[in-house]
């Protein structure tokens, strides 16, 4: 498969959809969480969970994160009030020269900074924390934004937040499908309540029933991303949805 992913990086076989994030009440569009498919010719439509890892362990995430980042930015740089989250993997993040890389992708493209939202899970600060919080602030001040993505599903979560300067977490999907129970719904609670007392804004993954939508817009939750909203979708489709119109979609 290695082979064949480079090749396809090098060849543009790999195309972007868009998750919409959106306001509690389900009726604004404010985001779209870029993610990267793969166009094989024998394979069909791959699913990142088949090669992304891959590329991380054999060598490729440099040249795949690069490829997505710059379509991703690209491509919102055409948007008009949406901004656009990237996934950046932590071998990408630990590079020396990784402020620089971002910084010089989003300047070519177009892209207004404040539009990009980079999404760093919490083993990417392992190494070196110190260093980590040095290349957010430098990003920050840009005025990139800087989330948290799988907020709960590590070791280190609540020491995170206090050290790091970041924007928003995101809360898995695998506890708001748990909201129903009484135990998830409190855990999403203090969740949402701790971010908010440090000046975080909070993103839901997973959404995908009504009640679970009711819940979190009652807690306060700021944004949700789900398919009771939207599948991922294509950019020209993205872009050409109303925002204030996005719950009538189907």
């Amino acid at each position: 498969m290695l082979p064949e992913l480079a090749a396809a990086i090098r060849n543009d076989d790999l195309f972007l959809l868009y998750q919409p994030q959106v306001t509690a009440d389900g009726r604004k569009l404010v985001a779209a969480e870029a993610l990267v498919r793969w166009r094989d010719p024998s394979r069909g439509i791959v699913e990142p969970d088949h090669f992304v890892q891959q590329a991380e362990q054999h060598g490729l995430i440099d040249d795949l994160g690069s490829w997505v980042l710059e379509h991703a930015c690209r491509e919102a740089a055409r948007w008009s009030d949406i901004s656009v989250a990237v996934n950046v993997s932590p071998l990408q993040f630990r590079r020396p020269d990784f402020v620089s890389f971002v910084t010089g992708i989003v300047s070519r493209s177009g892209l207004d900074f404040h539009k990009l939202e980079i999404e760093i899970t919490e083993s990417a600060y392992f190494d070196d924390p110190d260093g980590a919080a040095a290349a957010l602030r430098e990003l920050r001040a840009k005025g990139i934004r800087i989330a948290l993505d799988d907020f709960g599903t590590g070791y280190s979560s609540l020491s995170y937040l206090r050290r790091l300067p970041l924007d928003k977490v995101k809360i898995d999907k695998s506890f708001i499908a748990e909201v129903g129970d009484r135990r998830g719904a409190e855990i999403v609670k203090a969740v949402l309540a701790l971010a908010h007392a440090l000046g975080l804004q909070v993103t839901a993954e997973g959404v995908e029933t009504a009640s679970q939508q009711r819940f979190l817009a009652e807690c306060g939750c700021d944004f949700l991303q789900g398919y009771l909203f939207a599948k991922p979708m294509e950019a020209a489709e993205l872009s050409s949805i109303p925002a204030g119109l996005l719950s009538r979609c189907p």
